[in-house]
């Protein structure tokens, strides 16, 4: 009978190796969680614009505008409830989406940062309360396509008002808060380059500007109205933009 031999002894150099790969994996996961994290702003606009495809393209007739009357509202509601609903959905969709930026940006913010400062607050504080009324116009829009809430007709031109300050200027406005806490680290050409802090700069200006709504007519043809619809044009593209120039970093 042949008595066992010494135990064999592990090859360093394979236990390094094995280490390496293991490092490398872990490495790649999370590299693909947060190129998801970043790219979770442009799915933000591509969620919104989905649910105006079916509120805008797919019905029997656009949106109702501010200043429609009772039997166009009426209307447009008890015909396009399925629309209606699946604007609610879309938009539901993104508010959970640009919550995920904002926590994104918050942490890359805070990475980025030689000293602690206030801005990576300041984005989280603005991405989080543009995504609850995001998430409320989604709501509205919801009550809305109920058959019994179009029949009263002041009841569904007090929510139809509500459904585009909630998904408008109550939006924009912290949005903007969101987008000036990024500028000082695209124009010091740290974490973004600096075209997207120029136009970040713009956004956030016309988007603070859009509060004017507040205080205009209800009205679709408004010079406030137009400054309102500039104010998504450029919030939306500074989204696209940097949450693509983020996403493509982690590729590195």
């Amino acid at each position: 009978m042949r008595e066992p031999g010494p135990a064999r002894q592990s090859d360093p150099r394979s236990l390094i190796v094995a280490d390496l790969v293991t490092v490398m994996g872990t490495e790649t996961r999370v590299r693909a969680w947060e190129r998801a994290w970043a790219a979770s702003g442009a799915l933000t606009v591509v969620l919104f614009a989905g649910g105006l495809v079916f509120g805008d393209l797919l019905g029997s007739d656009s949106y109702p505008p501010l200043d429609a009357s009772n039997d166009e509202v009426q209307r447009y509601l008890l015909h396009n409830v399925t629309e209606v609903r699946a604007l609610s959905f879309f938009h539901t969709l993104a508010a959970v989406a640009l919550l995920g930026f904002s926590a994104y940006l918050f942490t890359a913010l805070r990475r980025d940062e030689t000293e602690r400062s206030g801005l990576p607050p300041l984005a989280l504080a603005g991405g989080i309360t543009a995504a609850v009324f995001l998430l409320l116009s989604a709501v509205f829009y919801r009550v809305l396509s109920e058959p019994a809430v179009a029949q009263d007709a002041a009841l569904a031109h007090a929510m139809l008002v509500a459904s585009y300050l909630a998904g408008g200027p109550v939006i924009s406005v912290p949005l903007a808060l969101l987008i000036a806490a990024a500028v000082p680290t695209a124009l010091n050409r740290r974490l973004l380059p600096r075209w997207i802090g120029w136009l970040g700069i713009a956004a956030g200006a016309v988007s603070l500007a859009s509060a004017l709504f507040m205080l205009a007519p209800a009205d679709n043809h408004s010079a406030s109205y137009g400054l309102l619809l500039l104010a998504a044009v450029l919030g939306f593209a500074w989204l696209v933009s940097a949450s693509l120039v983020l996403a493509v970093r982690h590729r590195r």
